[in-house]
């Protein structure tokens, strides 16, 4: 079985690196801001309020394939790639191995997934820049240059929760080209301002991207929570998502706010849809590795399998004929990817009363969204370790396949105190052999001609 094209094609040929030309791809990441797929932008219209729309648009679909998307059939997001490091997938696809056994290797793919780092954080740099000097003052700026700012932020609290301690980021100055290597709690830090600025530039109309601003910025403090200081750091993380957390009489994040990342099924291709769906290359997993959650045998609402009249889930060969199961979760090529919700403020919350000692507002905040969505209660497990299961296990099935497992794992590990061998999959690996001990992934090789940055720091958690 080979990896069919037909249903990825592109709109372009990307940002180049140089900013000699733009060519844009159609992409949509909040239904207040629709945008048709613009021409070929030459160089004499970049400098002018059309080549700022242009490179805003660009900078909106690089992050569509940065965190899910995937160009013309030959890459995918860091859900999937992060995904398969986590619990979440398994390789179906001959050379997927590496990072499905927690042991990468930076030359084979999908460690491609790493160039949409850079350009995306470049590119929101440079769309930024233009639409502050380009078209006039207004709420339409304000909003474009607002949201922008936002999915800044969550590249770089992304990328720090997937990706090794010590990896480089552009600087996004076209006139002095370069890059700085940064830490995970350097880019979590550094993601900070960026919400900042997205919250002081939307005006009070721009209610939902407010709430974006607020559930990364929340995101961002709870990556940064240290164990000596937990309940304080959590707390402070929980006030942003609540009541009066954007300011005296603001509202607490709905529990029903959804920000969707869109996809298109003709130029950038939901991922997990083109590799999972479309083409089998890898499945969802089951209790991988001893420690994986049971995502296909729970039978729970919030991942769909695709399954037998008998209710048994329905089995297909894999691209390398590994029996895999279907997750419909992303059941079309322009299904949107949530990256940030009302479900995850209050499940920031839960986390931050448990970090009190507050069983019963712990319990409230995490059903909360179950009753909202008609799911039973779940029931106190009692134990202050047990709780902790039941937050990230709720947070793993809300979550699955937004790039979220990876860093909830590393937590369990570096703020937990748990051994990295008992949250990652472990043991003897399905395909021969053993997991390996990575717990989070690196720059792919071609990083190496970067002559500022040649390896990880260290790929501690």
């Amino acid at each position: 079985m080979t990896r069919h094209l037909q249903h990825a094609r592109t709109a372009g040929l990307g940002v180049l690196a140089t900013a000699a030309a733009l060519t844009i791809t159609s992409c949509r990441s909040d239904k207040l801001l629709e945008v048709q797929t613009p021409d070929q932008i030459t160089l004499d219209k970049v400098n002018s309020a059309a080549g700022a729309q242009a490179q805003r648009v660009a900078a909106l679909g690089n992050f569509s394939t940065f965190i899910g998307g995937d160009v013309s059939g030959s890459g995918v997001g860091l859900n999937v790639a992060s995904g398969m490091l986590a619990d979440e997938i398994i390789s179906a696809r001959g050379g997927t191995e590496h990072i499905d056994s927690r042991a990468q290797n930076d030359a084979s793919f999908p460690s491609s997934a790493w160039t949409w780092v850079g350009q995306t954080s470049t590119q929101i740099i440079r769309a930024i820049a233009a639409l502050n000097k380009y078209p006039p003052a207004g709420a339409t700026k304000a909003t474009q240059i607002g949201q922008l700012y936002a999915l800044q932020g969550f590249t770089l609290v992304i990328t720090a929760e997937i990706y090794c301690n010590g990896i480089p980021i552009g600087t996004g100055d076209d006139a002095k080209l370069g890059s700085t290597t940064y830490s995970n709690i350097e880019l979590f830090t550094k993601a900070i301002p960026q919400f900042d600025s997205a919250l002081a530039t939307l005006g009070a109309a721009d209610m939902n991207l407010r709430y974006l601003a607020r559930v990364g910025k929340a995101r961002a403090l709870v990556d940064l929570a240290k164990t000596a200081s937990l309940q304080a750091d959590l707390a402070a993380a929980a006030a942003l998502v609540g009541t009066g957390g954007d300011g005296a009489g603001s509202l607490a994040v709905p529990t029903d706010f959804v920000y969707n990342v869109e996809f298109s099924k003709t130029s950038i291709v939901n991922a997990v849809y083109d590799w999972m769906v479309a083409t089998p290359n890898f499945g969802p997993s089951d209790r991988e590795g001893t420690n994986g959650l049971d995502y296909v045998s729970s039978r729970d609402p919030r991942i769909p399998i695709s399954r037998n009249a008998d209710g048994t889930p329905k089995v297909k060969a894999g691209q390398d004929a590994t029996p895999i199961f279907t997750t419909t979760v992303y059941p079309t090529g322009d299904a949107p990817l949530p990256l940030a919700t009302g479900i995850e403020a209050r499940l920031i919350e839960a986390e931050a009363a448990l970090a009190a000692g507050n069983s019963v507002t712990y319990l409230a905040k995490v059903n909360e969204p179950r009753l909202a969505k008609g799911y039973l209660p779940l029931g106190d497990p009692l134990t202050p370790s047990a709780r902790q299961d039941l937050l990230f296990r709720e947070r793993a099935f809300w979550f699955y396949l937004t790039a979220h497992r990876v860093g909830d794992l590393r937590r369990l590990i570096r703020v937990y105190g748990r051994n990295a061998e008992t949250v990652f999959p472990t043991g003897a690996y399905f395909k021969g052999g053993a997991y390996g001990t990575d717990v989070n992934l690196k720059p792919s090789q071609a990083e190496q001609n970067n002559p500022n940055w040649k390896a990880c720091t260290d790929r501690n958690a």
